[in-house]
């Protein structure tokens, strides 16, 4: 009996030293993977091999392709009659016309040039009150020298084309003889932000009562100094926020303490924080697994990772057959995948990584098919990293802030832009309305598509 005991120690013990070794080995290939000769800098990689179909020809096209379309005549602003005095093959003056015109249409901007706008204001006497009042032109700006289109243009250029004041002083200067200096471009970089705080804050108000609430985050900079931007949006809004945290509560101090809608979210842990439905993301779970089998050993992998990869694969290929099947077979379904779960984690296992896995599965279990429970919810956040991708874009080119105000310009600005795309509004047209709206103390209006039905 005691040899038996001191060989099932012993067998203990062996385990334990190759379950070590197994990561240790798993470490050093991908540190082999990266190091090795097989490994190229992406710049110094070889080009890959064309494929052997070019898709771009046109009789292998897979999609009609995009086009622009035929302006009308009523738009022609300006015709050119192009005739010939002499011939372009052999030089001869013997040219005679053949009745037959060719017919191109070009569209294109018109010279940019500054316009000067002269308000004559009037004063009138009003035999009510007996007092005196000056008229005010429509978007006449108070103190200001340079107007409203200039004004936003400088906002625009910042937080959505991601330029700096300079070069944004540099571009009015060079296409439309405006010329400004940093200083004033910082002016009406405050303007703009003072003129979009009040749409932000209403758009936050709407996005609270939202059936489905798209978050993510990423790293910006103020000053030197790591912050956060925020981007919370949906397919109709998206507000952006800088913060120098990266918490809980940042999101309270966005959307409340609770949501009456879903949040869809990656794993990162403050978004536990908030009272309401989640939906993690499955893009990130997916990416995270397919990781794991390129680098844990194959037995680890065919035990325990392959089976959630594949649970994973057949909740998403159920969602997009909704609609394909019936409520009791969809139903049946479900519970399928419900009795896979917990199959999946039951199955016990030594490798730190696979133990990491299931246990964010058991943690997360409520929030990974809540979009089989409500067809309106998605099930990844591609949604939020597409609009926060702008955002990325913008800190790898330098466009970061040297002041807490300049950051806050950003997100606002960004904002109703993003928000304008989302609703396809024009956003010089709705950015005039808004001018009008301050000036005349009424409600801002929204950058919100007109409701349809």
């Amino acid at each position: 009996m005691d040899d038996r005991d001191e060989l099932l120690k012993r067998i203990e013990r062996l385990e334990t030293l190759l379950a070590e070794r197994d990561a240790r080995i798993a470490e050093l290939e991908q540190l082999l993977r990266k190091q090795g000769k097989t490994f190229r800098p992406r710049a110094n990689r070889k080009p890959k091999d064309p494929p052997a179909v070019d898709r771009r020809t046109k009789t292998e096209r897979q999609h009609p392709g995009s086009f622009r379309p035929q302006p009308k005549d009523e738009d022609v602003s300006e015709q050119h009659e192009c005739t010939l005095s002499q011939c372009p093959h052999c030089g001869s003056n013997e040219v005679t016309p053949t009745g037959v015109v060719e017919e191109h249409l070009v569209e294109d901007i018109p010279v940019p040039k500054v316009e000067v706008h002269r308000y004559r204001r009037h004063e009138y006497h009003c035999a009510g009150c007996q007092k005196n009042s000056f008229g005010r032109g429509d978007l006449e700006l108070a103190g200001a020298h340079v107007g409203p289109r200039a004004r936003w243009l400088v906002g625009f250029a910042r937080a959505d084309l991601g330029i700096s004041l300079g070069k944004t002083c540099r571009l009015l200067d060079e296409w439309f003889g405006l010329r400004l200096s940093r200083a004033g471009a910082l002016g009406h970089l405050k303007w703009a932000s003072r003129l979009c705080a009040p749409v932000v804050q209403k758009l936050l108000e709407l996005l609270r009562q939202e059936p489905v609430v798209h978050a993510d985050e990423t790293g910006w900079r103020i000053n030197g100094k790591n912050v956060w931007a925020w981007c919370f949006a949906n397919p109709r809004l998206a507000v952006f926020l800088i913060d120098e945290h990266r918490s809980t509560d940042v999101l309270k101090k966005a959307l409340g303490d609770s949501l009456p809608g879903v949040l869809v979210s990656d794993f990162y842990a403050a978004y536990n924080g908030l009272i309401c439905k989640k939906q993690r993301c499955l893009a990130h779970l997916l990416r995270e697994l397919h990781d794991l089998s390129e680098t844990l050993p194959r037995r680890y992998v065919t035990c325990h990772i392959r089976p959630w990869l594949k649970l994973i694969q057949d909740a998403l290929a159920l969602g997009k057959r909704r609609e394909q099947l019936s409520a009791r077979q969809f139903a049946r379904a479900r519970r399928e995948l419900d009795e896979r779960f917990y199959t999946c984690a039951g199955s016990f296992t030594r490798n730190a990584d696979c133990e990491r896995i299931t246990n964010r599965m058991l943690k997360h279990r409520a929030d990974l098919f809540t979009f089989l429970d409500d067809p309106q919810v998605p099930p990844d956040n591609n949604l939020g990293e597409r609009d926060i991708r702008s955002v990325v874009a913008a800190r790898a080119d330098g466009g970061v802030n040297r002041s807490s105000w300049g950051a806050q310009a950003f997100a606002r600005i960004k904002s109703v832009v993003r928000t304008c795309q989302k609703n396809g509004l024009r956003l010089v047209d709705y950015v005039m309305n808004l001018v009008r709206s301050t000036l005349t103390k009424t409600d801002p209006p929204l950058p919100l598509a007109p409701a349809t039905g």
